[in-house]
């Protein structure tokens, strides 16, 4: 048989058990919600980059539409004799 201070014993250790589950609840929770954000903003972060290299690489490329890239050959060395490209059948 139980007596009035066991019961209330026990009803004071169940109520601080179960304020220890809310509190490992609310800690769990909390946890995820940080997590998700930190995962959100390395998204938001990595498309940024990916936009303004896209963007970036527009920029250059539409500066430089039109504009004609001539490559000359270095001048031979002294003995050196120059490679000749296939003559045209005549």
């Amino acid at each position: 048989m139980s007596t009035p201070g066991d019961d209330a014993q026990r009803e004071m250790e169940q109520r601080a058990l179960r304020n220890v589950r809310g509190l490992v609840d609310k800690i769990e929770t909390d946890d995820q919600l940080a997590k998700r954000s930190q995962v959100r903003t390395l998204i938001g972060l990595v498309l940024g980059a990916v936009i303004v290299a896209v963007l970036l690489g527009l920029a250059v490329a539409w500066r430089d539409r039109g504009r004609e890239v001539v490559i000359t050959p270095p001048p031979p060395k002294p003995g050196q004799v120059m490679p000749q490209g296939p003559r045209a059948p005549q």
